[in-house]
């Protein structure tokens, strides 16, 4: 038994029905019993009052049930009508009427198709030993009963069928409202450590030489101090990006501050790309501007390289960007990591990939994008 708003042995209906039961009641039982008690045979009547008693129970029951146990109660209580029916009268098939709004709340098809052909027996055979014939209630006011007794748990059921898809819709809605919100908090995570962790370590790495050189080399410290007010600058100007979200990033724009990026960390850099190359879109391009800047910084900060070669070719309908050092490589398979992480979360937005290769010395990351088939020129993809 389902017990929905508490035990449902401790109350008579559910609390959330309000008094809708209990006006039911009113409306079929003082009636039913009434008719109940005016019949002739003793035998007879303790049948019908015995049927009544049992209808009581049988409507209390199915506020609180479903599945096959509503279809039986449901069943039961077209038995107790059915017997009603034949000792009184067919009109006694009226008091039905609760019943089938009751049991318009089935959940499931097959159950529904069970009570409307059960009801559908019962009248058939109320007709055959009143009428002598089984359809003759289809000529009486009673196959407008029927109908109506047909059509309510249908429309009952229709309702509430709908009534759950909006609701899971609604809920559906509202997953996938918490999962871009989620997935923007993410992207602005990444976009705050890609952006601002490049920046400043600039900032930190302009602070140290020009600490270093503040009392043997007062001009060059100045000038170190400058390029660190115009890095801070660039990373004000990067947060307000991020705040708004106004955020484009060519590659090309990457390519010319990574090379001034390594140049100041002392290493050295080349960049061969073609003079042109398949246009890309607006985020396809900036994801893989910033995929770029996290493996440069990535160099800087923990390779130790000494030489960094960045390469742009196509090759296989397939954008490649290449980035090559001679550092002291990932350790293990070079998948763990915030950076390398970020990187792979990138490339899969935009349906590309990344690939990590260790060698001796140095590490090589190969980004891949697949391209359409009108955009793809000459090239290779090999370091």
């Amino acid at each position: 038994m389902n017990r929905r708003d508490g035990g449902a042995y401790m109350k008579l209906f559910p609390k959330s029905v309000g008094p809708y039961p209990y006006l039911w009641m009113l409306i079929i039982f003082p009636q039913f019993f009434y008719n109940a008690l005016h019949v002739d045979h003793l035998t007879n009547r303790m049948i019908t009052v015995m049927a009544g008693i049992i209808l009581i129970y049988v409507f209390r029951q199915m506020y609180w049930l479903d599945h096959s146990a509503l279809l039986i109660h449901f069943q039961i209580c077209l038995a107790a009508l059915c017997v009603s029916s034949v000792i009184i009268d067919p009109s006694m098939m009226f008091y039905g009427l609760g019943f089938v709004f009751l049991f318009g709340y089935i959940e499931r098809v097959r159950d529904l198709v069970l009570g409307i052909v059960s009801l559908t027996l019962v009248y058939i055979i109320v007709s055959a030993i009143s009428d002598g014939s089984p359809i003759a209630f289809i000529r009486k006011y009673q196959f407008i009963l029927f109908i109506i007794q047909a059509v309510i748990p249908i429309a009952v059921f229709l309702y509430e069928r709908t009534r759950k898809l909006h609701h899971q819709l609604n809920q559906a809605n509202e997953q996938i409202v918490s999962l871009v919100k989620e997935q923007e908090r993410n992207r602005f995570a990444r976009d705050l450590h890609d952006t601002l962790g490049h920046t400043l370590t600039m900032v930190i790495l302009k602070c140290e030489l020009a600490t270093r050189l503040m009392d043997k080399e007062s001009d060059q410290a100045k000038l170190e101090l400058s390029e660190i007010e115009a890095i801070t600058r660039t990373a004000l100007r990067q947060t307000r990006e991020l705040v708004t979200s106004i955020k484009y990033r060519s590659l090309q724009e990457e390519l010319d501050d990574t090379k001034r990026f390594l140049q100041n960390k002392r290493i050295s850099v080349s960049v061969d790309s073609p003079e042109s190359w398949p246009q890309l879109g607006t985020k396809s391009e900036t994801m893989l501007s910033l995929a770029l800047r996290e493996a440069v910084t990535n160099v800087a900060r923990h390779s130790d390289a000494k030489r960094c070669t960045i390469k742009i070719m196509v090759q296989n309908q397939k954008f490649c960007l290449v980035v090559d050092d001679d550092g002291v490589g990932f350790e293990g398979d070079g998948s763990a990591g915030n950076g390398l992480h970020t990187m792979q979360e990138r490339m899969m937005l935009i349906g590309g990939s990344v690939e990590f290769v260790k060698k001796e010395p140095g590490t090589t990351l190969r980004f891949q994008l697949p391209l359409k088939k009108r955009k793809v020129e000459a090239g290779t993809c090999e370091s």
